[in-house]
């Protein structure tokens, strides 16, 4: 099959830039000596799971605890959630996912959070889970100050508690994505890196062993990977990149493995082209960049942007001499490719042109 046979709007990913792009972000994980954690939540599929833990990966990060359950029935063995857990809805399905993943670890940023999530693993006996401390390096979402006798506090805490093992600390430098240039880009990267190195430090001069000093960025990850002290990075989208990985250096337009493929469905004016790809299938996200266009992502090749967008329409912007006619097809790079991916059941795989494979997008919807 080609494209041209392929219904619209689809999520179309390019076999062979994803394998590339996979093992690009591993050969710089393995050149800098730090372990590669890759963020799941941008594929959400097993498929590119199995990819990234053959080229190298640890393990996988995910983001909810229905993220790690369904990896965890494709069988990776090595989770990190990256997202506190809090109540006994959650503690009871965390206990049952900690019986049959061998390698699982949480994040917390608070004691009394680490405290139910002991009693809990106390309680079913037999488990211990990796506990890391979330920091706040500047992003002001979660997370322990850096450096502060509150990290201690909680890293001496979780050390003492039973049935949890205190691995290190953790971070998102998400900041980082309002630098106005590559430069700026460097000098975010570093200072979160020597506050989360700084981090490690402190607790460790407290008594308290810390091995994992860990970064999580997909912008930040080739700066990170060799800042010394960091011993970790968890980059996501680099996987299938996106306008905002353009934007940022951090990736080329060879590099974009990931496009909506999209039909144009009506010319309403001479300016404007209607594709049926809209806010479900593109999201309403900007560009992660300072001072983002107001756009919904972009034509692959000419940067036309979709300029509006409702639920089922989005409004190309096209210059006056644009040779666009209802039924062609138009291939749109997102704005953030990790969201658009949670809107599809699944992607369509293709090879030098033509249609090899539709995977599942297995994690879709799980944000419980």
């Amino acid at each position: 099959m080609t494209l041209d046979a392929l219904d619209t709007p689809a999520l179309v990913v390019d076999l062979d830039v994803l394998r590339a792009n996979v093992a690009a972000m591993a050969a710089c994980a393995d050149a800098a000596g730090v372990a590669l954690r890759p963020h799941a939540k941008t594929h959400k599929s097993l498929q590119v799971a199995r990819m990234q833990l053959a080229a190298g990966a640890v393990g996988l990060t995910v983001a909810k605890l229905g993220e790690a359950e369904v990896f965890a029935d494709g069988g990776v063995e090595d989770l990190l959630i990256a997202y506190p857990l809090v109540g006994p809805l959650k503690l009871a399905r965390l206990v049952a996912l900690a019986r049959r993943v061998p390698r699982l670890s949480v994040a917390v940023d608070a004691i009394a959070t680490a405290e139910e999530i002991s009693a809990a693993v106390s309680a079913a006996g037999g488990i211990e889970l990796g506990v890391r401390a979330e920091v706040d390096s500047g992003m002001g979402r979660l997370g322990v100050a850096p450096c502060s006798p509150e990290l201690v506090a909680l890293a001496r805490a979780v050390d003492a508690l039973p049935g949890l093992r205190f691995d290190g600390v953790m971070t998102h430098e998400g900041q980082a994505y309002q630098a106005r240039d590559e430069a700026e880009l460097a000098a975010a990267a570093s200072a979160a890196c020597e506050l989360m190195v700084a981090s490690a430090e402190a607790i460790r001069a407290a008594g308290v062993r810390c091995e994992v000093v860990s970064m999580g960025s997909t912008a930040t990850a080739r700066f990170a990977a060799g800042h010394p002290g960091v011993s970790e990075i968890r980059p996501g989208t680099y996987v299938f990149n996106d306008r905002s990985q353009l934007a940022h250096g951090s990736a080329r337009e060879g590099d974009l493995a990931a496009h909506v493929l999209a039909t144009v469905v009506s010319r309403p004016s001479p300016a404007i082209a209607c594709v049926d790809a809209g806010a479900k299938a593109l999201t309403s996200d900007r560009m992660i960049v300072r001072d983002a266009a107001a756009d919904f992502g972009a034509v692959a090749g000419n940067g036309w942007p979709v300029a509006r967008a409702s639920e089922e329409h989005g409004l190309v912007a096209l210059p006056e001499d644009a040779a666009v006619a209802v039924g062609d097809r138009l291939a749109i790079v997102p704005n953030h490719i990790c969201p658009v991916v949670n809107l599809f059941d699944a992607v369509t795989v293709v090879e030098r042109g033509r249609v090899v494979d539709h995977w599942p997008v297995a994690a879709r919807g799980r944000m419980t």
